[in-house]
């Protein structure tokens, strides 16, 4: 995925390999480079329709998780980290494992 600092309406996406349909909460939590941590919950989706995305490829409907930036999500430059959590009522609660993606510099 090609994220650049301070970028608005670019889509991210985690994927996870579990359906996630009866989900009722989905978080992002993201750590920059320094190590300064923020999670996302609001505009978390799991769409359910499949998705080819270029870093990820073809990913199963309701196996992704998908956010939109705002522009304030990525404030630095460099490697990043990534996990999502999933919450149904049931109650489950999973956590998934970390990724780590660039975001570049803006020009």
């Amino acid at each position: 995925m090609s994220i650049k600092v301070g970028e608005v309406g670019k889509l991210f996406r985690y994927a996870t390999g579990y359906d996630m349909s009866g989900s009722n909460v989905l978080t992002l939590k993201f750590t920059s480079p320094s190590g300064a941590s923020a999670s996302y919950t609001s505009g978390v989706t799991a769409p359910a329709s499949i998705v080819t995305d270029p870093d990820l490829g073809s990913i199963a409907a309701s196996t992704y998780m998908q956010y939109t930036t705002d522009g304030t999500e990525f404030t630095e430059a460099g490697l990043w980290t990534v996990c999502g959590t999933y919450q149904d009522a049931t109650p489950k609660l999973f956590h998934g494992d970390d990724a780590t993606f660039t975001v570049g510099e803006a020009c």
